[in-house]
């Protein structure tokens, strides 16, 4: 307790929970449902190092057995990814979307320029992909607004001329089209502004 005092955590104690072999720090988070799960836990352990075997030599030159700290981290990932998840409903923020960016073209004509599209957003550091399949475009688009793709970019020959996308974002907006430069400037205020 005195260390989490020291490091300035809010905590509290939760008498019984400890482990039997140690007390141990817990973080709990609430999901959507305000349910309370168990995600990160760092514990005190007299009692495994001596089981390990696991030794090591004291200033003394004696061979002592030490206090182990573990850590549980992997199922604390998994958990923390799962509230996330469930308290965006799967429509992760822009910023922390594994795709940000679909490129979807009308026709092959267009193929080549949603390519460009694509290398110009991704050395932007965005994570984008692209549909470029012989399907019709309102197939495409449905399919990844069901992923909960932040932004679909649709190009036909006119955006193609322009050097624009017509932009349409997360929940079916449509954004209109615009010159790709501006697309760029907004998706990155959006990331820059954690929405």
């Amino acid at each position: 307790m005195e260390s989490l005092r020291r490091s300035g955590c809010e905590f509290e104690v939760s008498p019984g929970d400890g482990a039997f072999y140690g007390p141990k720090i817990e973080y709990t988070l609430k999901d959507a449902l305000g349910r309370p799960w168990q995600c990160g836990t760092m514990q005190v352990d007299f009692s495994m190092a001596k089981l390990l075997g696991a030794e090591y030599v004291a200033e003394s030159g004696e061979r002592k057995t030490p206090v182990m700290l573990h850590r549980a981290i992997v199922g604390s990932f998994e958990r923390f990814i799962g509230i996330l998840i469930e308290e965006h409903a799967g429509a992760l923020p822009v910023w922390l979307s594994p795709v940000q960016v679909v490129v979807l073209n009308i026709t092959e004509a267009q193929s080549d320029y949603a390519n460009e599209v694509v290398k110009t957003l991704q050395k932007q550091g965005l994570r984008v992909e692209s549909d470029l399949r012989n399907e019709k475009i309102n197939y495409k688009i449905r399919e990844h607004s069901m992923q909960k793709v932040p932004f679909l970019l649709v190009v036909g020959d006119k955006e193609k001329a322009n050097g624009a996308v017509a932009v349409r974002a997360r929940g079916n907006q449509d954004l209109g089209a615009m010159p790709l430069a501006d697309f760029s400037a907004k998706i990155a205020s959006d990331i820059a502004r954690r929405a």
